[in-house]
């Protein structure tokens, strides 16, 4: 699994290739490391060929978060991990989906239990893909590309972010298969990817750009659900 580096200050770049070498062995998981000091250099050869990407968020030029954002619009399941020496820019992780983050200076013990946790995401990016039979034919998705899932009478819809699609199904075989892939029903007519959830507010959850209602039957199970995965229990 190929693992890139991008931070400026020398001596964290190198910090962060000894963990990463390090927790290779501990673990016995094939890492290679490849360093940039810059996203620029960084965007010049072929992204797609890293699994993770630690960037640090404080660069000058474009920053880390800006960098997440533009690897996004060619990536949308490269896992990415933020360095940074100030805990409150943390936050912006949430829009480009990092899966965590770790605060300045890094001690091995910290990097190695946010490493597995990252390695868990990476583990999911590569897993199962969910078959829709639709009316027009088959249709295979990521896992990932599927926002949340909708019951519509004795139909089921699977939203991305560009399409929908329609089967004849119900929601419990639904959540059957894609509960143990981190989706969790919100209320009796929706079941959520919780990789996408961008937030909480009130009685919705943030999927994407869309509000959907969290019912008050639902909401206990619901939230104790997307607490286990931004865990990375």
């Amino acid at each position: 699994m190929l693992v890139a580096v991008v931070d400026d200050t020398e001596a964290d770049a190198a910090s962060l290739a000894s963990y990463i070498e390090e927790f290779s062995r501990e673990r016995g998981v094939a890492l290679q490391v490849e360093r940039f000091s810059h996203p620029g250099s960084f965007f010049k050869g072929d992204t797609s060929r890293f699994s993770l990407v630690i960037l640090d968020i404080d660069m000058p030029g474009m920053n880390g978060v800006e960098a997440a954002r533009l690897l996004r619009e060619t990536d949308p399941d490269v896992v990415i991990m933020f360095v940074t020496n100030y805990p409150q820019y943390a936050l912006a992780g949430y829009e480009v989906e990092a899966v965590d983050y770790v605060i300045k200076p890094i001690s091995y013990g910290e990097f190695f239990l946010k490493m597995q946790k990252a390695l868990r995401y990476v583990g999911r990016n590569t897993e199962r893909s969910v078959v829709i039979k639709t009316k027009e034919g088959v249709v295979s998705l990521s896992v990932w590309e599927l926002l949340y899932v909708e019951s519509s009478r004795h139909y089921l819809i699977y939203h991305t972010a560009g399409e929908t699609y329609r089967e004849r199904g119900s929601m419990s075989s639904a959540e059957k298969n894609l509960a143990p892939l981190q989706f969790a029903r919100c209320n009796s007519g929706y079941l959520v990817n919780l990789r996408h959830v961008k937030g909480i507010d009130g009685e919705d959850v943030i999927v994407g750009g869309e509000r959907l209602k969290i019912s008050r039957g639902r909401r206990a199970e619901f939230l104790a659900a997307f607490s286990r995965f931004v865990g990375g229990i």
